[in-house]
């Protein structure tokens, strides 16, 4: 399984194969196994080249041996859709990697907007995801409507 792991603002690829209790995991062009007894529901022993860690999980957090990491893991279809709504990442052009359906606009023309602040919702494939901003500023023009389908590479809303 391909997942996205979000620590803070770096995000990294990584494969993960689970067989049991056992792990094979590929990150960052390195391999290795890592085995995972399970303590409670939200807690075990992970053991990586023969160190084990003390892991407790909750929501989008993980704590390795008292150490706090903020997670998430990114859907690859979300990270497709997110990585394609903007033509570059310093232009304020929001725009479909595939089609889909308008289900909410979030913002106004000559509305302030933050970075990250989710400006769309968009329907692709049966999942409902929110499109951010890509930078902070005002919002130019508003290019859809909601409840309205939509093709890949349609510009939804432009930010300057």
């Amino acid at each position: 399984m391909e997942v996205s792991v979000k620590f803070g603002k770096n995000e990294f690829d990584a494969n993960i194969e689970k067989r049991d209790n056992r792990f094979e995991v590929e990150f960052e062009g390195k391999k290795f196994i890592a085995d995972f007894e399970p303590l409670s529901e939200k807690d075990g022993n992970l053991i990586v080249d023969g160190k084990s860690y003390h892991v407790i999980f909750t929501n989008n957090s993980v704590y390795v041996n008292g150490v706090h990491f903020d997670i998430e893991t990114i859907d690859p279809l979300k990270k497709e859709l997110l990585k394609s709504t903007m033509l570059e990442k310093d232009e304020g052009a929001i725009v479909t990697s595939m089609p889909g359906n308008v289900k909410r606009v979030l913002v106004q023309e000559g509305e302030e907007v933050e970075a990250g602040q989710p400006v769309v919702v968009l329907e692709a494939m049966k999942m409902e995801n929110e499109l951010e901003a890509p930078k902070s500023g005002v919002v130019k023009k508003v290019n859809v409507k909601e409840n309205t389908p939509v093709e890949a590479n349609t510009v939804l809303v432009e930010i300057e």
